[in-house]
This record gives structure tokens, C-alpha cells and sequence, in this order.
């Protein structure tokens, strides 16, 4: 049991290290104009010739953002679509100036 415990620890402080990580990568791909912020709540991939790491870091993060907002949204007994929207147009907001974000049609323009 106790090694069980050590173990857990282990990965949950590693799976904590690794955030930042996507963090400082995110933040760094939008403001290179490889990614941007959806309507849907998700990261987009801008570039038109992503790599096999970016395309990665983007499903890692959509995943964990998934995740994140079927929770929240069983809590404020809302809808996984209505959250997912509400959270789209909180992140576009925050957006920096110059980063993408995606347009009602769908298309990437600069904030």
C-alpha cells in the first residue's frame, strides 16, 4: 500500500511539473501564430503545416480542457455545449492583442 501511495505521488507531482510546461508552450505557439482560442472553448491549430508536437500539445490540452468543462458543468447544471461557449468567448476575450482567435464563420483573425 505504501509503495502504492509513493507511487501516486510520484505521477500526480510529475503530471503537476508537465503543466507549466504546456502552459509556457501554449503561450509561446500563440503568440508565434500557430494556435488560437475557438469559439467552442478549444485551441485551434492556425498554421497550415502544424508539426506532430504541436498537433500533441494541442490534443493534450483540448483533452484536459474537456475534462475540465464536463465537471464544471454538471456543477452549474448547465449543458457540456453551453459551458464549452461560455468558456470560448471568456478565452477569446482574454486573448492578447495579436494572438488568433476564430470568428462566428470560422475564420482565424488577429485580436
Amino acid at each position: 500500500m505504501q509503495l502504492l501511495t509513493q507511487r501516486f505521488i510520484w505521477v500526480l507531482l510529475l503530471a503537476l511539473l508537465s503543466l507549466p510546461v504546456f502552459a509556457q508552450s501554449l503561450d509561446q505557439a500563440k503568440s508565434q501564430g500557430l494556435v488560437g482560442e475557438q469559439l467552442n472553448g478549444y485551441v485551434g491549430i492556425v498554421t497550415s503545416s502544424p508539426n506532430s508536437a504541436l498537433r500533441s500539445m494541442v490534443n493534450e490540452i483540448n483533452q484536459q480542457r474537456r475534462a475540465l468543462y464536463q465537471r464544471s458543468a454538471q456543477e452549474a447544471s448547465v449543458s457540456l455545449e453551453v459551458f464549452e461557449a461560455r468558456a470560448g468567448q471568456r478565452l477569446q476575450e482574454r486573448a492578447r492583442p495579436g494572438e488568433f482567435i476564430q470568428d462566428k464563420n470560422g475564420q482565424w483573425r488577429r485580436k
